[in-house]
């Protein structure tokens, strides 16, 4: 059955009015107060003129009215782009540009530059998201809150001034196929793209979750640490969850540091998290010691779960309480977030099954031929939830979607891995990340395997680099564990990538430091790490 985003919102929260819908920092929502806030919110929307496929840009955090704004919008037949709140006054402009949106909503601190760039864009209209009622005052007064009033402009509304009283017109559920939101590429392997985002993907996505049924489901609370503007975080962190009925948590400044204090405060059965934030919790002082029995189902999509990750993180959870084991998924923005996820059948190292419904191959990248199971090829997807298309970049589009073996059109996801005999899917790598060392392929993901086997290693991330004279080879960054003895630790992982890694894919060098850079979407920064490197003596 056809359904625009807002009525799958409102047929799962039927009957929950007095329940709580969204929880952000010390404030409660209930699922009453927030339909109210998003038929306020369109009727907002409507009397600046907004109508169906207008593009509305939301320069925000996860808020409890940037998610009010997206359903506002989806009512309208409207179109939410998301743009990254932490780019630039420069950088935002051509964003704003190319939009063309007339209305833009904007989260109160990055007001001053967005408001620059007036004039310049189509903008006309600029409502600001507040932030007070979720932060402590001491933060508040770090960053300034309140202060956007001092430049405010007749063309400015606060939230409150934006709201106005529901109106008679009736929401739109005709536009099915035609983009409902954009979000952008997370930029970790190259320039960020916009990802159109149908209701039939968001649609199909809901359906998939709920037939492979692996969210805890209604009467539970979801904590979110991926931002409101990526497609995972909208899409499964955020719109699933409320689907289902569930409580969502918003955590909008999350730092990766913070996982345990959030747990601690919350103590909700599930958790929405990246490979890194779950990396990071084997460090928190709290959680270490902590009781995690309330943890039912800790996900974990973004970066790949090595097997020697997940058989540690499992342990950490078991050991601490929880009765429930990593649930991994796998996917990217351009299929809408996730479409793979595990099971109790699954095993390390692996990420899952196909949702229902969904077609993942591994096939030969240059003859487009399936690799029987186990043989390595790229990985391509098809499902309802592929992406419309790159928002104004259509040349773009040839790259991902292209024929596969059966002549119809798939998303090749340029990830590298196979498939198993028994359904399975298994990620070995980028094709971007692959280091070329002497006419040898090397998969860093290979070598991080090894290296995190080492109890001393809390994390690590393998990135090409050269040496002192210029030769290609992997630089392993690692981050040791508490108490340990450096020196000591490079002699015994040496030791050990002798022991478990073929010699052409021996480190050359080895950095250890304090932590690994990460994107605001929670995933290990590579580019980042791969600008840091400098010839250097292994």
């Amino acid at each position: 059955m056809k359904k625009a985003i807002w009525q799958d919102l409102w047929q799962g929260m039927q009957g929950r009015e007095q329940t709580i819908a969204l929880r952000c920092g010390d404030q409660a929502v209930t699922v009453q107060d927030f339909f109210q806030e998003i038929l306020r919110a369109e009727a907002g929307l409507r009397r600046l003129g907004v109508g169906p496929g207008d593009l509305v840009t939301l320069i925000t955090l996860s808020t409890p009215e940037a998610v009010a704004a997206f359903y506002a919008i989806d009512r309208i037949g409207a179109v939410a782009n998301w743009v990254d709140l932490k780019l630039s006054a420069a950088e935002v402009a051509p964003y704003l540009e190319q939009a063309g949106s007339k209305v833009v909503l904007v989260l109160e601190i990055a007001f001053a530059k967005v408001y620059e760039n007036r004039g310049e864009t189509p903008a006309e209209h600029f409502v600001v998201l507040p932030l007070d009622a979720y932060l402590p005052a001491e933060i508040q007064e770090k960053l300034r809150i309140g202060s956007w009033q001092a430049k405010k402009g007749p063309d400015c509304l606060s939230w409150q001034e934006f709201l106005a009283p529901p109106g008679a017109a009736s929401p739109d559920q005709t536009r099915w196929q035609e983009p409902a939101a954009i979000t952008y590429t997370g930029g970790t392997t190259g320039p960020a793209k916009g990802v159109m985002l149908s209701r039939r993907a968001f649609h199909t996505s809901l359906t998939q979750y709920t037939k492979a049924g692996r969210e805890y489901g209604a009467g539970g609370a979801s904590l979110v640490l991926l931002p409101i503007f990526a497609a995972f975080g909208l899409c499964q962190c955020i719109h699933v969850p409320l689907c289902l009925g569930m409580t969502v948590i918003l955590s909008p400044l999350f730092q990766p540091h913070q996982l345990g204090q959030l747990l601690r405060q919350y103590r909700p059965e599930q958790v929405c998290g990246t490979t890194s934030y779950w990396q990071l919790l084997l460090q928190d002082a709290w959680a270490t010691q902590g009781d995690l029995s309330f943890l039912k189902v800790p996900r974990c999509g973004g970066d790949t779960l090595t097997g020697a990750l997940e058989e540690r993180l499992n342990a950490f959870l078991a050991q601490r309480g929880s009765p429930g084991t990593i649930v991994k998924e796998y996917g990217m923005s351009e299929v809408a977030g996730i479409v793979c996820i595990s099971d109790e059948t699954c095993r390390a190292g692996d990420v899952g099954r196909p949702l229902p419904g969904c077609r993942i191959l591994a096939v030969d990248p240059e003859t487009g031929v399936v690799c029987p199971p186990q043989v390595q090829g790229e990985l391509i997807i098809q499902n309802e939830t592929v992406m419309n298309g790159y928002y104004a970049q259509p040349q773009a589009d040839a790259q991902v979607l292209r024929p596969g073996p059966d002549g119809t059109l798939w998303v090749w996801t340029k990830d590298l891995g196979h498939t198993t005999a028994d359904g399975r899917v298994v990620v070995t790598g980028r094709k971007k990340r692959m280091i070329s060392r002497n006419g040898f392929k090397i998969f860093p993901s290979v070598i991080e395997e090894g290296l995190l086997s080492h109890p001393q290693v809390a994390a690590c991330a393998v990135v090409g680099g050269h040496t002192e004279t210029g030769e290609v080879t992997p630089v392993a960054h690692i981050v040791p564990a508490q108490g340990s003895d450096v020196r000591t630790l490079e002699k015994e992982l040496r030791t050990l990538a002798k022991k478990t890694i073929n010699a052409y894919m021996l480190p050359g060098i080895y950095r250890f430091r304090q932590d690994l850079p990460l994107t605001d979407r929670g995933k290990l920064d590579y580019l980042a790490l791969e600008r840091e490197q400098e010839p250097q003596t292994p």
